[in-house]
């Protein structure tokens, strides 16, 4: 985390939290959350119509962004040190000489060392080569009633591709049948049970947790469902429920996507807001709906480039932000009460802090002083 004071965090004049005699302070802290960037059409050179941003992966460099503009299906190719964009994917040629593109949302993306696989709506899971985007072939064909059911997450580890199906189902298949020789032959390779229906493709997410297991949301029962993937080998009976009941989590909001990192959970769910989870008191200790510089309206998906770095997709404002989440010091404050402490002006790598602002010593969050007023 960036710790703001190392960099000349200037604090209020009060007496609250003085130096002793060895200068040292027993200092808190507090998080901040900027928009440093935000990628629009305008960006890109198209107009609004033009641009809509969605679900977002990242390979060194470069970022891959998926525009779900109703005329403009794309995968486009940004560049993180450039802030330019690189190239846009709409469609490719097939081993056979014919032409395909995307026909529909792309729900997912995952950038491994070699491949490229982005998932879209239409029951098709593409894959690319990497560095070069050079089509290798398509995972499905396009009938909800083949070997991909209108895949909503994906996730990519140890030679296996897990992708949850609209019923709730998570179907796996082999990355080492991804060969352009085995184009329309790919089948499952297992397909894990579920009776998690999602008739109106609300947006879903899956990624592993430190342990291995495969996290993915369950967006009309408020959930996180847990699996052990584990379970599956040449021996596993399709059909078979792998979740594991007591690590799910229930959230008291609809998830949409979340990013994870050691110490929280950020997530975007129905509530248009950014979720924020504090492993440390395992609690939901915030609901932000507004950083400095933006305000989100419909935020949808949301990628951890690092512990300080997040994308989120906007499909309101149309429009991808480069959130920053800064972790500041505080040495000196007032206190209000046995939680709550107010700070009254902060000069920072940012800039100046001038108003004053407070801050909950349990969540580390700042909060709005007129919620605190008689406490």
């Amino acid at each position: 985390m960036l710790w703001i004071a190392c960099c000349g965090l200037l604090l209020v004049q009060c007496k609250e939290n003085d130096p002793d005699a060895s200068g040292k302070y027993a200092s808190t802290w507090y998080y901040s959350y900027d928009a440093e960037y935000r990628l629009t059409g305008d960006s890109l050179g198209l107009t609004a119509a033009q641009f809509n941003p969605y679900t977002v992966a990242q390979r060194g460099d470069t970022l891959f962004v998926a525009n779900i503009a109703a005329n403009n299906l794309s995968l486009v190719l940004f560049d993180l040190k450039t802030n330019q964009p690189m190239r846009t994917l709409s469609s490719w040629t097939k081993a056979d000489g014919t032409t395909q593109k995307f026909g529909s949302y792309i729900e997912a993306i995952v950038a491994t060392d070699k491949y490229l696989y982005v998932e879209e709506r239409g029951s098709y899971i593409h894959v690319f080569d990497l560095p070069d985007l050079n089509y290798v072939v398509s995972i499905g064909n396009g009938n909800w009633s083949g070997p991909v059911f209108q895949a909503q997450a994906l996730e990519v580890k140890d030679g296996l591709i897990y992708a949850r199906d609209k019923n709730g189902c998570v179907s796996i298949y082999k990355e080492s049948d991804v060969t352009p020789a085995n184009a329309g032959k790919i089948n499952r390779y297992k397909q894990a049970g579920g009776n998690w229906p999602n008739n109106g493709f609300a947006s879903h997410y899956m990624e592993f947790d430190a342990e291995g297991r495969l996290m993915l949301t369950d967006y009309e029962t408020k959930a996180i469902r847990v699996l052990d993937v584990s379970q599956i080998n040449d021996d596993f009976k399709n059909g078979t429920i792998i979740d594991i009941e007591d690590l799910a989590w229930t959230l008291p909001f609809k998830p949409r996507s979340f990013a994870s990192t050691a110490e929280r959970m950020y997530a975007t769910g129905d509530n248009n807001s950014i979720n924020i989870y504090d492993r440390s008191t395992g609690e939901w200790i915030n609901a932000v709906k507004t950083i400095k510089g933006f305000t989100f309206n419909q935020p949808f998906k949301i990628y951890r480039q690092d512990d300080e770095t997040f994308w989120v997709s906007d499909i309101k404002n149309l429009t991808l932000i480069k959130m920053i989440v800064y972790k500041g010091e505080i040495r000196q404050y007032s206190r209000i009460n046995d939680r709550i402490i107010r700070v009254e002006a902060a000069v920072t790598t940012k800039g100046a802090e001038s108003e004053p602002f407070y801050v909950d010593t349990r969540t580390h969050e700042i909060v709005d002083p007129t919620a605190i007023i008689g406490e």
